[in-house]
């Protein structure tokens, strides 16, 4: 897998804590929830196309913010129209 970042990271959390750059952070932060529905295991699928053949990264990032919306995470307002 190589090392992808998105053009506008992702603010995830009331303040914006904590800043998903790319499908490997994503990943890494969609392993910490529980499972989830169908946006969650499309970002999921998304985020690995990305980084094991380069397809569509602006589709894992979209993908990511719709697993967020789906599992109620809040996410920074100017993210999501990125």
């Amino acid at each position: 897998m190589q090392s992808m970042i998105w053009d506008h990271p992702v603010r995830v959390g009331t303040m914006g804590e904590r800043c998903i750059n790319g499908p490997q952070d994503a990943l890494q932060y969609l392993s910490e929830w529980p499972q989830g529905g169908w946006f969650y295991e499309r970002a999921r699928n998304r985020c690995h196309a990305a980084l094991e053949r380069g397809e569509g990264l602006g589709l894992s990032r979209a993908a990511f913010i719709g697993a967020a919306i789906e599992c109620s995470f809040p996410i920074a307002e100017d993210d999501i129209a990125s």
